[in-house]
């Protein structure tokens, strides 16, 4: 990869990337330090990795560095709602939209909160970063057919937390 391919690199994937380490650390200073340090890693290995496959390399590691965070940390707590709900705010564009859509965001927030970190990531890397199938599979080295039915459980999870909280999917 090339210097200028490093730099649209970094500007096409930096948010996504950012975004995908908070709804994994729940986080905004992790994240922030999650992210720095895929893409220096990107600029350390720029002779491996080409530019069409930056995306899922980034990715991967961004998933990566945030499970291997998630194994440090030696006190396991939930994260309160209301935190994620001011996380999931702070990643709005529209204010307005942002508040009149908050209900709905902490009732999603906190059903994630319920998936796995494996299946949290590939729910977020499918639905929210619309990778495909074969993306997430190479960024979580996971065969397809374990992906597919890994998803399908996860949103079907997804379903039933959500219709518990009164929120029709």
């Amino acid at each position: 990869m090339t210097s200028e391919g490093f730099r649209r690199a970094v500007l096409d994937h930096k948010d996504r990337l950012h975004s995908y380490a908070v709804w994994m650390i729940h986080d905004r200073e992790e994240a922030r330090d999650v992210t720095q340090e895929s893409l220096v890693r990107l600029w350390q290995n720029r002779d491996r990795v080409d530019e069409p496959t930056a995306r899922s390399w980034l990715l991967r590691t961004v998933h990566n560095l945030c499970v291997d965070r998630m194994r440090r940390r030696t006190v396991r707590s939930e994260v309160p709602a209301d935190t994620l709900e001011t996380t999931l705010a702070d990643l709005g564009v529209d204010p307005e939209r942002s508040a009149a859509s908050l209900g709905l965001r902490g009732a999603i927030a906190r059903a994630l909160t319920t998936l796995s970190a494996r299946d949290r990531a590939i729910v977020l890397m499918r639905e929210v970063h619309e990778m495909s199938y074969d993306e997430i599979a190479g960024a979580l080295d996971l065969p397809i057919g374990t992906l597919k039915s890994t998803l399908h459980r996860a949103r079907e999870q997804l379903r039933r937390e959500l219709a518990g909280a009164g929120v029709i999917p």
